[in-house]
């Protein structure tokens, strides 16, 4: 493959990518401190759901010309509108966590009061005002890479010391959740907008598969690392479970790159929300490509807001953002369903809609994303055994509705 297709498959590997950021750090350390390698089959789930569903909304923009959001937003107004509201409410509860995580990775090297969000804040808006911020994304994924890179040696070593691995051997409905829901991020479906441009099917898959293998890889390191910890419950465990395997340097690299990963995503949720908002409200192709226009600052710089005012109360670091993770999660069955609905529209796709076994794949994974949705759900309504009764029998409707209108469009 040349050169010149390399970097257009990796240019759709940017969006996958993103999903590597503090709220992937804690989510995994906190289940590698409950169940280590028991969550293992989970990681690579999420790999595949995460390369299944984005290939075909990565499909439906190249073959059709339209993302996902402007599709929706010109066919089913009331559905694009429900998914403009999950999305901005799953930006907002990512950037409360971003924030968080950028000072917490900061507050591992230097002693810096709460209110320190309010200049992180204000410097992500700085960011953000131009309109250009793809140059300083790409810089601090950099500075993430390398403390990925961090995670896995340390994993390595583990493995070859011969630890366990295996945290306190618990594995729990919301972790489940929280994992999925940092590894296939809802809104990075509505941030394909523009990169079919000069591309092929080929190209694509080849970003997203090497993203999504990559990707988990780190993911599962992070799992093995906060195995070795007896509880994670600040990033301060983290650090002295990373410097009893790396050494005394080991606490730099974690905090420049928590301050790095939560930065970067602090710049990325709101834009993120104001995009989604452009593709799913904005009927005017010509306002589409236009990104200072009022109504676009009003919601990154609302996004931004509230996520600094929530940052501002004094709430555990790890737990707002491991309640983020979740509250993602939550949202991945909508966004599944409305993927896979038009991955088998034949007026989009033409004979390229959905394979028979792609269908078979995403549906499974559909319907595992919504059993465990709703069982979290309804276990905080329901006793256990309930809560899971109800959650199958929701899932097995979920499965049903989600065929009849996958093969309608056939």
């Amino acid at each position: 493959m040349s050169a010149t297709s390399w970097s257009r498959a990796l240019l759709w590997s940017l969006i996958a990518a993103a999903f590597i950021g503090p709220g992937t750090v804690t989510t995994a350390a906190r289940a590698g401190s409950e169940g280590g390698w028991w969550y293992g089959p989970i990681v690579l789930l999420a790999m595949v759901a995460g390369f299944l569903l984005m290939e075909m909304a990565a499909r439906i923009t190249l073959l059709s010309g339209q993302t996902l959001g402007q599709i929706l937003g010109t066919r089913r107004r009331w559905l694009a509108i429900l998914c403009f509201i999950a999305v901005l409410l799953g930006c907002v509860a990512y950037q409360a966590g971003n924030l968080l995580g950028a000072l917490g990775g900061m507050q591992l090297l230097v002693e810096l009061p709460r209110w320190s969000v309010l200049l992180l804040g204000l410097l992500a808006g700085t960011v953000l005002w131009p309109g250009e911020t793809t140059w300083i994304a790409r810089a601090l994924a950099g500075v993430v890479t390398l403390m990925a890179l961090v995670f896995l040696v340390a994993a390595v070593q583990l493995i070859s010391s011969g630890a366990s691995l295996v945290g306190n051997e618990a594995v729990t409905t919301g972790t489940i959740v929280g994992l999925l829901g940092t590894t296939i991020v809802p809104y990075n479906f509505f941030l394909a907008a523009g990169l079919g441009q000069g591309q092929t099917v080929g190209d694509m898959r080849r970003g997203l598969g090497f993203s999504f293998l990559v990707g988990g890889l780190i993911t599962l390191g992070i799992v093995l690392v906060g195995s070795v910890a007896t509880s994670f419950t600040s990033f301060a465990d983290l650090a002295r479970t990373l410097e009893a395997v790396l050494g005394n340097s080991s606490k730099l690299v974690l905090g420049f790159g928590l301050f790095a990963a939560g930065f970067s995503s602090a710049v990325t949720a709101p834009l993120a929300a104001a995009i989604a908002g452009r593709e799913l409200l904005v009927r005017e192709p010509t306002k589409v490509a236009v990104v200072k226009k009022s109504w676009f600052r009003l919601i990154w710089g609302g996004v931004l807001l509230i996520g600094v005012l929530v940052a501002l109360l004094e709430l555990d670091i790890i737990t707002v953002i491991l309640a983020a993770q979740v509250a993602n999660g939550l949202l991945l069955p909508l966004v599944a369903a409305i993927v896979l609905v038009y991955a088998n529209d034949r007026a989009l796709l033409g004979n390229q809609v959905n394979a028979h076994w792609q269908n078979v794949a995403g549906l499974l994974m559909a319907a595992f994303l919504a059993y465990k949705s709703f069982t979290l759900l309804l276990g905080k309504i329901l006793s256990p055994p309930g809560a899971g009764f109800w959650g199958e029998w929701l899932a097995i409707l979920y499965a049903v509705c989600l065929i009849w209108l996958m093969y309608k469009r056939r």
